[in-house]
C-alpha cells in the first residue's frame, strides 16, 4: 500500500477495489469480515468508528489478509473459522472447507435420530469427516449420541478432535485417523446411523471449480473419479456389515447423482431410499434404511 489510509472507512474502500479487480465475490462483504477479525470488532463497530484512524500494525495485518483473500485463498482459511449449525468450528488449510449445503444432512440424520427412543443410546458413524461438521454438530444437538468420525488426514483428524472440544462434545466424540474402506471391515461395534460426505466431484470438472476450490482446498477431498461415483461405488457393499438392524444410512451428493446413488444402494439391499433437495431445490442427500433379513 503506497499511503496509508485517512481512516477506517477509506480502509475498507481500497481493499473492496482491491478484492474487486481480483474477482471475488462479495467483495465487500469479504473485506469487512477480514477487518472485523484483524481488529477483534463487529461490522457495527466499523461502521459507528468509520472516521477512526487506524494503526500503522493493523493495517499492515489486514492488507496481508486482503492480498490473501485477492490470491482467491478461501476466506474460511484467513479467518480460521466459520459457523455451522450456528455452531463454531476452526478451519485450517489442507482441510475441506464446510459448506452450508451440508446441513441439509445433519438436519435430516437428527429427525431421523430423533424418532429413536430417547432411552436408548445412539451411535453414529462419520466417514471423510474433514474438519468434524457433520458428527460433533450431531453430537451437540442429540445429547445421547456418541460419535465416531473417521479420516485419512492426519490434519483432518486433529482439527475434528479440537473442534469437538471446543464445542464441549469430546467425550462423546471418537475421532479415528484410517481410510474410510480400511475401516469399513465387517467387525463390531455397529452403528445406528452411517453419515457421509465423500468426494464426489468428477475429475473432469474439477478444472471448472472457482479457484478457492481448485487451488487451495485438498482434491483428496473432491475428486470422485471419471464420474464423481467412484467412493459410493466402493462404500457402499460395506456398509451394511457395519450398520444396526433398522438402522440408516445418509449421504451428501452432487445435484445429479442422486438416481445413480439411489440404485447403488438398492443393488446393495437397502429400502427406503430417498433423494433429499436443499433450500434451493437441488438433489442434495441420499438416505436409505437397512432392511432386515426376514423382510
Amino acid at each position: 500500500m503506497k499511503t496509508s489510509p485517512a481512516n477506517i472507512r477509506e480502509l475498507l474502500g481500497r481493499a473492496e477495489t482491491k478484492l474487486v479487480e481480483s474477482g471475488v465475490p462479495n467483495a465487500r462483504r469479504n473485506a469487512e469480515w477480514m477487518l472485523c477479525h484483524t481488529l477483534g470488532w463487529s461490522v457495527l463497530d466499523l461502521y459507528m468508528h468509520a472516521t477512526d484512524a487506524i494503526d500503522a500494525t493493523h493495517i499492515e495485518t489486514y492488507w496481508e489478509c486482503v492480498e490473501r483473500r485477492a490470491s482467491r485463498e478461501p476466506l474460511q482459511y484467513i479467518l480460521g473459522n466459520t459457523e455451522f449449525m450456528s455452531f463454531p468450528f476452526e478451519v485450517q488449510p489442507g482441510v475441506f472447507v464446510p459448506r452450508p449445503e451440508t446441513e441439509v444432512l445433519v438436519e435430516h440424520a437428527e429427525a431421523r435420530l430423533r424418532g429413536i427412543p430417547l432411552h436408548r443410546e445412539l451411535s453414529v458413524l462419520d466417514l471423510c469427516c474433514g474438519s468434524g461438521i457433520i458428527g460433533v454438530s450431531l453430537a451437540r444437538r442429540v445429547p445421547n449420541l456418541r460419535v465416531t468420525s473417521v479420516d485419512i488426514s492426519r490434519d483432518a483428524v486433529m482439527l475434528t478432535r479440537h473442534n469437538a472440544n471446543i464445542n464441549g462434545v469430546s467425550t462423546r466424540v471418537r475421532v479415528a485417523k484410517c481410510d474410510a474402506l480400511t475401516f469399513m471391515t465387517p467387525r463390531a461395534p455397529c452403528y445406528t446411523a452411517i453419515l457421509c460426505n465423500p468426494p464426489y466431484i468428477a475429475t473432469g470438472e474439477l478444472a471448472a471449480l472457482p479457484r478457492e476450490v481448485r487451488e487451495h482446498e485438498p482434491v483428496a477431498a473432491l475428486d470422485g473419479g471419471a464420474d464423481g461415483l467412484d467412493f459410493y461405488r466402493r462404500l457402499i457393499p460395506t456398509l451394511a456389515a457395519k450398520l444396526q438392524q433398522g438402522g440408516f444410512v445418509m449421504f451428501e451428493i452432487g445435484d445429479t447423482q442422486g438416481p445413480a446413488v439411489g440404485e447403488l444402494l438398492r443393488s446393495a439391499g437397502f429400502g427406503g431410499v430417498e433423494v433429499i433437495q436443499d433450500l434451493s431445490g437441488r438433489d442434495r442427500v441420499v438416505t436409505a434404511r437397512e432392511v432386515p433379513l426376514n423382510g
